[in-house]
């Protein structure tokens, strides 16, 4: 997972999942190291994170007031978001949804 700014992700385009996260977080540490290990899974999704604590202006654009939280988009349109308390099987669910109907 790459850290982005919100420059960048801005310019991102396709298939995308963004991980809002924040350095003392423990559940966002977890979640993290179990997407690095999704990733692997879905190599048409680009999957990229946020650092809140430094990156404040990127959380507010999305609306992030929480961590962790994690957002879908496919080409730069917010698709579905997970806040807080989540499943990490549902958004493995909800990615390979997307995949089915994107390819």
């Amino acid at each position: 997972m790459k850290e982005v700014t919100l420059r960048e992700l801005r310019e991102v385009t396709g298939l995308v999942l963004i991980d809002f996260f924040s350095p003392g977080c423990g559940v966002c540490t977890a979640i993290e190291t179990k997407l690095v290990a999704v990733e692997k899974d879905f190599p048409s999704w680009k999957f990229f994170k946020i650092n809140t604590v430094e990156n404040p202006a990127v959380a507010s654009e999305y609306s992030v007031f929480t961590v962790p939280t994690i957002v879908v988009q496919t080409d730069g349109r917010e698709q579905k978001r997970w806040s807080r308390y989540f499943s990490l099987e549902e958004v493995i669910e909800f990615l390979h949804e997307i995949d089915e109907t994107e390819g």
